[in-house]
Order: structure tokens, then C-alpha cells, then sequence
């Protein structure tokens, strides 16, 4: 593994201080202006190695960086201009924070059956199965989209938004808060891992450890 000064420098200055903690469901601002600043002079020719072919992949890194930093209108103007089911689907995560959730999952719909689904919808159940106070959910409804992340073969983005929605704007129960902003977290990490693959070729969590 590379030692930090082999690094990239971006690896240690943004990525690794954004993968050490989970953004919010709901945010309200960016969480640290000085990473946004350091996103923004993110070359993307850098990043995809001056390839047209992974341009869009470089696009939607950039993307992802700003969305787990909670800036989600530079998160914004950037996904809505990358036209392939990556770029679609951090839009819909975009507007999923914002509370635009009818419209994140049309994004995320439009995203399909992403790549990075099957290693989500295992380790989310991995994780919910350690939770000893699912079981004692009273809510139904809330309860119905938990069985369904718990139980389904396949990751339900439409299903996971709607629980992001009934938690941020009825709910607003402390465990399942922490529940669902985990289940987020695992779903971001994921996806910039992807497109740094994409870019890349290297698994990005491992620089960063």
C-alpha cells in the first residue's frame, strides 16, 4: 500500500477526512468550506487522465466528493451535466439530501439497476441485522420499507427514499436517524469508489487507511 507521500495529495486533503465521518440526511450547508474549496480545483483532465472515456467518471467523482461534503448545489451543477446512470445517480442522491424526493427518485430510478447495488444491498443487510432494536420499530409503514431493505434480493433506491422521507419529515426518531445516515454513508462510499475505479483502476478506501 502506498505510503502517505505517495499518495495523492487529494486522497489525504479531501477524500480521507470526508470518508471519516456521515454526511447528514438532510443538510444544511457545506460541512467544511475549505474541502470545497480544494474539490473545486480538482482538475478533471487530472483525474481522468486526459480520456474521453472517463471524463463522465472524473465528472461524477467530483460530483460525489461535494455531495459527502453537503455541498449540494456544486454537487448539482455538476451531476445533472453527466448523461450516464452514474452521473443520474448521484443526482438523485443530491436531491434526496435536499428533501426533493420525488424528484431523487426519478433521478435514481433513471440510474437503474446501478453496478454498485448487489455490495449495498449486502452490507446494508449485514448492518441492519446487527441492530437489535429493529424488531421494536412501532411505526408500520417505516417498518414495511425496513422488512423490504432487509429482505429484498435486489436494492430498492425508491423504497430507501421514501424511509429517508417518513424519518426527515415525520418520524424523526433517533435510532432509525442513525440507522438510515449509516445506510446513506455505505451507499456513498460505494459510489465514489466506483468511479474512482472507473478512473483509476485502484480501490480508493485502501489510500485511504
Amino acid at each position: 500500500m502506498p505510503t502517505e507521500n505517495e499518495k495523492p495529495s487529494w486522497i489525504r486533503l479531501i477524500v480521507k477526512p470526508l470518508l471519516g465521518r456521515q454526511p447528514s440526511l438532510y443538510p444544511i450547508e457545506e460541512w467544511d468550506s475549505l474541502i470545497d474549496v480544494r474539490i473545486d480545483k480538482l482538475q478533471v483532465s487530472a483525474l481522468s487522465g486526459d480520456s474521453p472515456d472517463k471524463e463522465p467518471y472524473a465528472l461524477a467523482l467530483k460530483s460525489g466528493l461535494y455531495l459527502l461534503n453537503e455541498s449540494l448545489d456544486n454537487s448539482h451543477e455538476i451531476s445533472q451535466s453527466v448523461t450516464n446512470e452514474t452521473g443520474s445517480y448521484w443526482h438523485g442522491l443530491m436531491h434526496r439530501m435536499e428533501g426533493d424526493y420525488s424528484n431523487a427518485k426519478y433521478w435514481l430510478q433513471d440510474a437503474g439497476n446501478h453496478p454498485i447495488h448487489t455490495d449495498l444491498v449486502n452490507e446494508v443487510r449485514s448492518f441492519l441485522d446487527r441492530q437489535p432494536g429493529l424488531r421494536a420499530i412501532e411505526h408500520e409503514a417505516m417498518k414495511a420499507k425496513i422488512d423490504v431493505l432487509v429482505t429484498s434480493p435486489e436494492w430498492n433506491s425508491s423504497v430507501f427514499a421514501d424511509a429517508v422521507e417518513l424519518q426527515v419529515t415525520l418520524l424523526q426518531n433517533p435510532d432509525i436517524e442513525a440507522w438510515l445516515t449509516h445506510i446513506q454513508y455505505l451507499e456513498f462510499k460505494l459510489l465514489l469508489a466506483y468511479c474512482y475505479r472507473q478512473c483509476y483502476g485502484g480501490e480508493l478506501v485502501e489510500l485511504t487507511e
